[in-house]
């Protein structure tokens, strides 16, 4: 039953940060990158030549800058950077997206160092851990193109933008579901070798369909996924029910770690209901008894026509993050006779029916693990993922 489960965690990977505990930034007494503070010392020095030096250096190291930390060997220092126009005395600029933004450093700003065009951020860090971050300005009287994502924030709408220092940026390309962001991966991260993608491995097949549901009055995407050499005959397969499809196949690359971990025999082979949220994601993946009746009445049946797959409860399993997690915990609670795993990364467990009225912090929060509690024992197993820079809430709903 491990197995089974382990697929679905592997999906997860590139969103989940390394377990640390938040480290002060540097806001008062001088930086603490013994790199700033030797250029620091230049600029002292009036040496000319200093600056264009450290920023051609940044430009072949990229940021964020990474130094050791005495007598904290799996620690770094990691600081981040803007060059910013000279003329600049005050920038209203912090980092965003998952780090830190949901940490109680959430409101950290970029430092100026001396009267230079070097502006900074620093933090002590484990050397385990993967950081996913954007740079975070208030938004002005007009959007800008360069941004691909805005939230607001007690009240004040702000930008997000790449770091334009660090040319690593996930998901790649184009061709993405969620928006784009920076990234940074520790010396000692473990390393994920189902990520890529090897010309001995064969790989399973992807056929997208759209489903005509009576219940939801509408349609609704679902992409099957079927392993190498699978076969209209043979035995029964787990199958895998995965909220937010799109974002999992494409960005998360999802079909390429199931095709590694099944070749080298880390899971059995498993059939993948990929199933879409774009468009529909708050109706349906919020706790609620029409979606419920979708996936039991229409979408499992119609899987059940079409692909060989197990009806034991014992080896299925259903996963989601995020509102997907609240969704997958939900749907098992509701269906324990087609799931009895579920697989929630991140799940919103802060969620309640009336969280929208409600005023922050919410006594109704935590709606489905009242639920659980006040219910009769039920035959399911859990794995449960939450990054620990993430909110109060979500760390709250995820450890009870």
């Amino acid at each position: 039953m491990r197995k089974h489960l382990l697929i679905v965690v592997w999906f997860c990977l590139w969103l989940l940060p390394a377990h640390a505990a938040d480290a002060p930034s540097s806001q008062a007494g001088g930086p603490q990158s013994p790199r700033l503070s030797a250029l620091l010392a230049a600029l002292d020095d009036k040496d000319p030549t200093a600056l264009a030096a450290f920023w051609e250096e940044v430009a072949k190291v990229h940021t964020p800058l990474v130094e050791e930390v005495p007598d904290q060997p799996h620690d770094a220092l990691y600081t981040f950077l803007i060059r910013a126009d000279p003329a600049d005395d005050v920038l209203n600029v912090r980092l965003g997206a998952d780090f830190p933004m949901r940490t109680e450093h959430h409101t950290d700003a970029f430092q100026r160092l001396g009267n230079s065009n070097v502006w900074y951020l620093s933090y002590v860090l484990p050397k385990a851990s993967r950081i996913f971050y954007r740079i975070r300005v208030p938004q002005g009287l007009h959007r800008s193109l360069a941004s691909p994502a805005r939230f607001t924030i007690d009240g004040v709408l702000y930008e997000h933008y790449l770091d334009p220092l660090n040319p690593k940026v996930f998901p790649e390309g184009k061709d993405h579901v969620d928006a784009p962001g920076s990234y940074y991966i520790g010396s000692e991260a473990p390393p994920n070798h189902y990520l890529q993608m090897h010309a001995d491995v064969a790989g399973g097949s992807l056929e997208k369909f759209e489903i005509d549901s009576q219940v939801l009055s509408g349609k609704r995407t679902v992409t099957m996924y079927t392993p190498a050499n699978y076969a209209g005959k043979g035995k029964l397969l787990p199958l895998i029910l995965q909220f937010d499809g799109e974002s999992y196949i494409i960005d998360v690359a999802a079909p390429t770690m199931l095709n590694n971990m099944i070749a080298q025999k880390a899971i059995p082979p498993v059939v993948v209901a990929f199933l879409h949220s774009q468009g529909t994601r708050n109706e349906d993946l919020q706790p609620n008894a029409k979606f419920q009746q979708f996936i039991s009445a229409e979408l499992v049946p119609w899987i059940r026509e079409r692909y060989r797959i197990s009806k034991d409860p014992k080896v299925n399993v259903v996963a989601g993050s995020s509102f997907g997690g609240l969704a997958a915990a939900y749907t098992a609670f509701v269906h324990p006779e087609i799931f009895g795993n579920v697989l929630s990364q991140s799940g919103s467990f802060w969620w309640s029916p009336t969280y929208l009225q409600d005023v922050s912090p919410s006594p109704n929060a935590g709606w489905m693990v009242k639920q659980f509690a006040e219910s009769a024992l039920k035959p399911l197993r859990f794995y449960m993922s939450v990054g620990s820079w993430e909110s109060a809430g979500m760390l709250s709903g995820n450890r009870m």
